[in-house]
């Protein structure tokens, strides 16, 4: 009996341990879950308005239509800038990497003085507000003539790309073999071939991440793109927005659809980043 009951008290205090565990983390999870679905429930009401015909006074739409998406792109010509804004991030892109690579490889590779100091400069614009460098940049921008430029843009774009992506490339150079370098040196190759031939191909998972992620970043940068594009140079957010802001008689719908035209994109670009990401994971684990 004396064995029994120390048991029922043991499982007694177990149980009261694990209610004591819960009520302290149930406030957290109650905000967390709280925050997840009033973005959740926004995000939600967007997707449903703008393919709804009729929404008033129901739990769900009255019918669902794609009209106001046609609407849409064919009143706000959304198409020419969603083409300018592809244009610009992948030019701003295949730049970005040609550049960062070897800018990589001497920071993952080589010893210097100040290279504390430049990595540092390097992830300023990760660290610093957006509109803290956005508004120099405008002015220089304006000043120099390159602001609501198609070159303007692509250069605005290099300030985010660039950094980004040496970011992400040194850790996967700094993992890579040194020996392979070494031998491919001795057996005569000289440092462009050897670059090329050895260094680059084992690149290609980091490359790959690198580029899309990047590309992400750009496609969806916002306050930099505003300062200095103008009304001829706008990509697809900055004129989302200026819609968003300056409509009074749309219908809600349609401004739905607006949207939608910017979120489902950057969406899609979020999960083929992560496709992508799995994919060279298992690979490189392989």
């Amino acid at each position: 009996m004396h064995a029994g009951s120390r048991t029922v008290r043991t499982h007694r205090y177990k149980w009261r341990q694990i209610l004591w565990n819960f009520l302290k983390a149930l406030p957290f999870w109650l905000l967390i879950g709280g925050f997840i679905l009033i973005i959740l429930g926004m995000t939600v009401t967007v997707f449903l308005s703008a393919f709804s015909t009729h929404w008033f006074g129901t739990v769900l739409p009255a019918g669902f239509t794609f009209s106001w998406f046609t609407k849409a792109w064919s009143e706000y010509d959304i198409w020419l800038y969603f083409k300018l804004s592809l244009e610009t991030t992948f030019i701003a892109t295949a730049i970005s990497l040609v550049l960062s690579v070897p800018g990589a490889y001497v920071f993952a590779r080589r010893d210097f003085p100040l290279k504390s100091f430049l990595l540092g400069f390097y992830q300023l614009p990760f660290m610093l507000p957006e509109l803290a460098y956005a508004l120099p940049v405008a002015a220089i921008f304006y000043k120099l003539g390159l602001a609501e430029t198609f070159t303007g843009l692509i250069i605005v774009q290099l300030l985010v790309g660039i950094p980004f992506s040496m970011v992400i490339l040194i850790p996967f150079i700094e993992a890579l073999d040194p020996r392979l370098e070494i031998a491919a040196q001795s057996l005569g190759a000289d440092r462009l071939r050897m670059f090329s031939r050895i260094v680059v191909p084992q690149l290609i998972p980091g490359i790959t991440a690198s580029a899309i992620n990047i590309f992400i970043r750009m496609f969806g940068a916002f306050v930099v793109i505003l300062l200095i594009s103008g009304p001829k140079m706008q990509t697809l957010n900055v004129m989302v927005f200026s819609v968003l802001s300056a409509t009074g008689s749309q219908p809600q719908p349609m401004l739905d659809s607006l949207t939608l035209s910017l979120m489902l994109p950057l969406l899609l670009f979020t999960f083929l980043s992560m496709w992508v990401s799995r994919r060279l994971q298992r690979r490189v684990g392989k």
